[in-house]
């Protein structure tokens, strides 16, 4: 008899776990009363719903809060030039996850506003004209096929893909792509497209094939997780057709801050006065607005707990907000020596250390790619769907991962880390050697 101890093994702390008597397991409160939040509590306060649709639009970003990479928007602006004077090549923006990837890419409008304006002023005959049209897309569910990766970048321009997978149908997609006005075509979670299963490899070289050759009529831009990026560049060699690689990170103290003291100013706790204006990136000549001097000599009162938020969460925006709307609600329960004083709540990642390494394989390839189905893992790990659903049940009991369930299937059921979990988890995979680093 065949025998999988593992699976036993991993049985065995589920059963535990179920009949453990409630008054041996740790509440939220008593972490709470020693300044702490656990990693389950954390992930909890991530809203539940329904699973992701297959090709959702993504909306495009307000500017009035958005934090200005200068950086890398001159970046993204020199690569959007580029393209129009005929040197068009794909780009790629790569970021930790939480670090506000997804939001840099939502701002690509404004930016193209700006060279809109910029020619305007200084018209350029030899350039292209501006796309009319942008779309900013995610394929939340990776194709498993040629003709899956195909239909997806039709769907970008809105026209009928082949029937079946031929040489002669791909060069006719091809075609008719580049007969097409020009667009801005954004793919957001770019790692959604290196799922390890049978026939996703053929997929992504077709999907590779399709933007390399209609990369000097639309401007395509891939955004991709740090991580992800370069298992992608070790094992499919992605750099190989990406020319342009624009990198962003998780915010520093000051911009952190400047987030920080908005949410403050939105529950009500200190006035408008301690905001700083907002640089949005859009006009490189603007400045900031003078301050005034009463306003240089007012220290913000939560001065204190800004600095203590960025120390915990090292920069991670979703993170910052979650710790400082959770200390707030919590501190009536937070022991102190100072109880005038709010205190900022630390994060108790001590149920990372009890993980195994299976427990901590299967999280490395939650991360990387945003989230894996029971079926899906089961194929990675090359076990069966009951195994794999115990294992990930035991993460999500552990606040690891959530799950979204379907009402259908049980191996349909999809486990994520939560953003505000994703460098925690990331941090302790890299120090664990399960992640590239």
């Amino acid at each position: 008899m065949d025998i999988n101890l593992r699976f036993f093994s991993r049985l065995s702390q589920w059963v535990t776990n179920v009949i453990a008597p409630n008054s041996s397991l740790k509440s939220e409160s008593d972490d709470a009363q020693q300044g702490l939040i656990s990693l389950k509590t954390i992930a909890s306060q991530y809203p539940q719903g329904q699973l992701q649709p297959s090709l959702p639009q993504r909306p495009f970003y307000s500017t009035e809060y958005f934090i200005s990479r200068q950086s890398q928007s001159e970046q993204m602006l020199e690569v959007i030039n580029l393209w129009r004077h005929h040197h068009g090549e794909v780009s790629a923006i790569v970021a930790p996850a939480g670090a506000g990837l997804s939001a840099f890419l939502g701002h690509m409008p404004t930016l193209l506003q700006q060279i809109r304006d910029d020619s305007e002023n200084k018209p350029t005959p030899q350039a292209k004209a501006l796309p009319d049209k942008w779309l900013i897309m995610s394929f939340y569910q990776a194709p498993l096929s040629a003709l899956e990766a195909i239909i997806y970048v039709c769907h970008c321009f809105n026209i009928s893909p082949p029937n079946t997978i031929t040489d002669s149908s791909i060069t006719e997609t091809i075609y008719a792509i580049n007969q097409q006005q020009p667009q801005l075509i954004i793919i957001d979670d770019l790692h959604k497209l290196m799922l390890r299963m049978m026939g996703n490899n053929q997929a992504l070289v077709t999907f590779a094939t399709i933007i390399m050759e209609t990369r000097k009529h639309h401007c395509w831009i891939l955004g991709c997780e740090k991580y992800a990026w370069q298992r992608l560049s070790a094992q499919y060699q992605i750099t190989h057709f990406i020319k342009h690689v624009i990198t962003i990170d998780y915010f520093n103290a000051s911009d952190l801050a400047i987030l920080q003291t908005r949410q403050l100013v939105d529950l009500g706790l200190i006035s408008t006065d301690y905001l700083e204006p907002i640089d949005n990136g859009v006009n490189e000549h603007a400045k900031k607005a003078p301050v005034s001097d009463d306003k240089k000599e007012a220290v913000n009162p939560y001065h204190d707990q800004l600095k203590q938020l960025y120390t915990i969460s090292q920069g991670h925006p979703k993170l910052a907000a979650l710790l400082l709307q959770y200390s707030l609600s919590h501190q009536n329960e937070i022991s102190s020596a100072e109880h005038h004083k709010t205190d900022i709540c630390k994060i108790n990642a001590s149920a990372l250390q009890l993980c195994q390494d299976n427990d901590l394989f299967s999280l490395a390839e939650i991360y990387v790619h945003g989230g894996l189905k029971v079926e899906q893992h089961a194929h990675i790990f090359a076990q069966t769907i009951e195994q794999s659903s115990l294992q990930l049940s035991y993460l999500a009991r552990h606040g690891f991962v959530i799950a979204q369930y379907s009402q259908q299937d049980f191996a349909e059921h999809f486990y994520f880390i939560t953003p505000t979990l994703t460098k925690i988890i990331a941090n302790h995979l890299v120090n664990n050697n399960k992640l590239f680093n």
